[in-house]
């Protein structure tokens, strides 16, 4: 993608909630153990919303951090773009709350909704927007309480996700100063409705007291199709940038944290060592579109970006749907 104006970060944030649901915790929910978990996933534990949460409450304390790290405020962002698929409610689009309880009230706002890519696909969009010179300053959010919508009968599902949100703030190079924004891509396959889904609650099956008793309105996946896709995909995509930037040029690989296995077969696909990647899953399992953001702000605060390096961001998810972000830091 060329840009006029070229694209940096000025602040990234994150959130997390305060509980912990550990793998102890749902070995007395469902049947499970913390040895399975952690051998077939890598996580430990994962962060729940207090009952008082919403999606746009915790994505507000993660963009409070970024524009104080951007040294920006509210009234100076043009646009509030909000990426998820569990927003405080089917619509108006969670972006306006965020906007209107932040302050923004010169910006306008709507939603992405690509699940586990969205945060990388609302990027993109951010970038062209400020590249081409429609906006200047774009705050882009990846916010989500999966825990409302997990079955905790099902282990399949429950013991995967957590919650959370993280924040970036784009605007022109020349203010930002970091961060620059390289290419991107956005990819899909459709028809994977079985795959990873809530059947519940759109067009096809509107709420009903069928959908309730079919706990269709729960988040449902085919975990052994998703696991060899995520593998392909993810190695494709790092690929791709060594392909046309040369390997000693990635400082780190900041995957979505989808499965830890996963990444450590997409790397060893590679034949790259797990160096090169930054993960936290084992803290907050999978949290869909606010895993890239929430580990970009800690790979951020751990030293990870390296000035002058490549920062890969590959995600894959429902849709299926995929794609990934290339900063040089």
């Amino acid at each position: 993608m060329a840009n006029v104006v070229p694209v940096g970060i000025a602040g990234l944030g994150r959130y997390v909630p305060d509980r912990h649901l550990t793998n102890f915790d749902l070995e007395k929910m469902v049947d499970t153990s913390d040895e399975w978990i952690v051998q077939r996933t890598g996580i430990r534990e994962r962060r729940i919303a207090a009952p008082d949460q919403v999606t746009s409450s915790l994505a507000l304390a993660a963009a409070r951090q970024a524009l104080d790290d951007a040294k920006m405020a509210p009234e100076e962002l043009d646009l509030v773009i909000c990426a998820t698929v569990t927003g405080d409610q089917p619509f108006p689009a969670t972006a306006c709350r965020i906007g209107l309880d932040l302050g923004a009230k010169n910006a306008g706002g709507f939603d992405v909704a690509a699940a586990c890519s969205g945060f990388v696909f609302a990027s993109q969009i951010a970038a062209g927007m400020i590249g081409s010179g429609q906006f200047r300053n774009i705050l882009v959010i990846g916010a989500e309480v999966l825990s409302r919508i997990l079955d905790y009968t099902d282990r399949n599902t429950c013991v995967l996700f957590g919650d959370g949100s993280g924040a970036a703030v784009y605007t022109s190079l020349e203010r930002a100063g970091r961060g620059e924004f390289l290419a991107g891509s956005i990819c899909m396959e459709g028809g994977a409705e079985t795959v990873l889904a809530q059947p519940g609650g759109g067009s096809r099956h509107p709420a009903s007291h069928d959908t309730v008793d079919q706990r269709l309105h729960y988040m449902k996946m085919g975990g052994t199709k998703v696991f060899r896709f995520a593998v392909r995909v993810f190695a494709e995509l790092v690929k791709n940038v060594i392909d046309e930037h040369g390997r000693d040029q990635i400082g780190v690989i900041i995957p979505h944290q989808v499965n830890q296995r996963i990444i450590e077969a997409a790397m060893e696909q590679l034949g790259m060592p797990m160096d090169f990647v930054f993960s936290n899953i084992d803290r907050y399992g999978n949290t869909s579109a606010a895993s890239v953001p929430i580990a970009l702000r800690e790979a951020y605060e751990a030293g990870r970006l390296q000035k002058g390096k490549l920062v890969v961001m590959p995600a894959f998810g429902a849709g299926m749907a995929w794609g990934h972000l290339l900063l040089r830091w």
